[in-house]
């Protein structure tokens, strides 16, 4: 590998950055590139994604020198971070500490310490929540130091809450997420149950932890409002229309309105959203029929109205009103696909529309399209890994694999590699790099595959058609 392709490979969490590093006689021309990258957040979207932590360390191991990054590592770790480097650099910090290191182990200590003693006056503000990024260190700390860690910790925030007992410091959930599968709820809850009445900060946190608990989740509350009408949405969405993101600021008030509406009045917003003048208030009216929501609903009048917006120059109704055309399986929505495939690319969003409406006669259109990307977009990787999901081709494998390659996002790429392995098989190469993958099921995934008989060591050899 050239330092640009190695590089890219490791940014991507792709196993044959580590393949690389064990294969290379001299690993010492990617320092630059793996120290870097170690520094930086790397993940796509570290919330699906997970930290690349664990795999960035599989790395510096496979480099043989993992030492010479250490120090590093450690004094970015005590700086302060945006919540994905800091999951990452503290993930990268434990496994230093769980092979030995004391200065890694003191380093997670060193920032526990740091959050205690900001009693509760911890910073908020995006991309920087040093809550949660406390509870990621006693995380690591609960391994490192054992049931210590989980007593300490329940007496600091304990503290925290004497005071101030709607302090977020702690954060609800955790201790049963967290601690109990670490622990087990029945030695958590005895020790709980035990100091209850011995300790006023134990008892803060028990009293605490009980009626966020009992309390009701912020949608349900939300829905416990007065029901929001068409009306609502209409003036909502006009004050919207001309302020950045949208779509994303409406979905709160799309979510009161499609939880309780009735089919009639779905219909109504239907009809509304086809009366409204102003294309990006259209656009957010016609939010709650799209497929990108668990609460949408079917479009329900005729769609051609749909087909037409699906052209429109505003990003945002063309983009919509293709969201509501994913629903249907119709002749005329996948001859609208390859149209707006054809003339405008894979940024007309209309591969998506093929989910449904694939035929293997659009292999060639896709795989053009493909060819000619650089970089694959989230958007484009996600619909790839679908429609082959969904769709067997042997025509597919040399899409896959070039999505493969160039997609950005790991959790998207597990579904590429379950996609290659329904049309066809995947390659033993691309298999062995699958084991060293950033993505903890892609990795379980390949294990799977090489174990299973069927799998036979002449796959290294698979002629494999490449994309021009």
């Amino acid at each position: 590998m050239t330092e640009r392709t190695f590089s890219q490979a490791l940014r991507r969490g792709l196993g044959s950055a580590i393949v690389e590093l064990k294969n290379a006689g001299n690993t010492t021309a990617y320092r630059d590139v793996l120290l870097r990258c170690c520094l930086r957040d790397i993940s796509y979207d570290w919330q699906s994604e997970g930290s690349r932590g664990h795999y960035l360390y599989d790395a510096l191991l496979a480099s043989g020198e993992p030492e010479y990054y250490e120090r590093a590592i450690i004094e970015k770790s005590l700086s302060r971070c945006s919540d994905g480097l800091f999951y990452q650099l503290s993930a990268i910090l434990y496994r230093f500490a769980d092979d030995g290191s004391e200065d890694a182990k003191e380093a997670l200590h060193s920032k526990y310490d740091y959050f205690a003693s900001k009693k509760g006056r911890l910073r908020e503000t995006p991309p920087v929540h040093e809550g949660f990024q406390w509870d990621e260190v006693v995380f690591h700390l609960l391994y490192l130091d054992g049931f210590s860690a989980f007593k300490r910790y329940a007496e600091d925030v304990g503290k925290i809450l004497l005071r101030d007992s709607e302090n977020r410091a702690m954060y609800d959930g955790w201790f049963d997420v967290r601690v109990k599968n670490v622990f087990g709820k029945k030695r958590v809850d005895a020790f709980l149950d035990r100091n209850y009445g011995r300790s006023a900060a134990i008892k803060a946190l028990v009293d605490t932890l009980k009626i966020r608990s009992d309390g009701v989740n912020p949608f349900q509350a939300e829905a416990k409002r007065r029901k929001i009408t068409i009306d609502d949405l209409l003036q909502i969405a006009r004050g919207l229309a001309a302020e950045e993101r949208p779509r994303l600021k409406m979905t709160g008030s799309i979510y009161r309105f499609a939880k309780k509406a009735s089919d009639s009045e779905m219909r109504d917003l239907a009809h509304a959203a086809l009366h409204e003048e102003h294309e990006t208030v259209r656009a957010l009216l016609l939010k709650p029929f799209g497929l990108k929501t668990t609460w949408s609903r079917p479009f329900p009048l005729d769609i051609s109205p749909l087909m037409e917006y699906a052209w429109s120059e505003n990003t945002l109704l063309a983009e919509s009103a293709i969201d509501c055309l994913e629903a249907f399986k119709d002749k005329r929505i996948h001859d609208l696909a390859v149209q707006l495939l054809e003339r405008k690319g894979l940024g007309s969003f209309a591969l998506a529309l093929l989910i449904r409406n694939y035929r293997k006669t659009d292999d060639a259109l896709i795989a053009g399209l493909i060819g000619k990307s650089g970089v694959i977009p989230h958007h484009v990787q996600q619909d790839i890994g679908e429609i082959y999901c969904c769709h067997r081709s042997a025509d597919a494998l040399p899409i896959l694999l070039h999505t493969y390659r160039r997609g950005e996002c790991a959790f998207c790429r597990h579904y590429i590699v379950r996609a290659m392995h329904r049309c066809g098989g995947v390659p033993m190469k691309i298999l062995k790099e699958c084991l060293y993958d950033c993505y903890d099921e892609t990795r379980d995934f390949a294990k799977r595959l090489i174990k299973r008989s069927s799998i036979h060591s002449e796959g290294d050899g698979m002629n494999v058609r490449q994309l021009s």
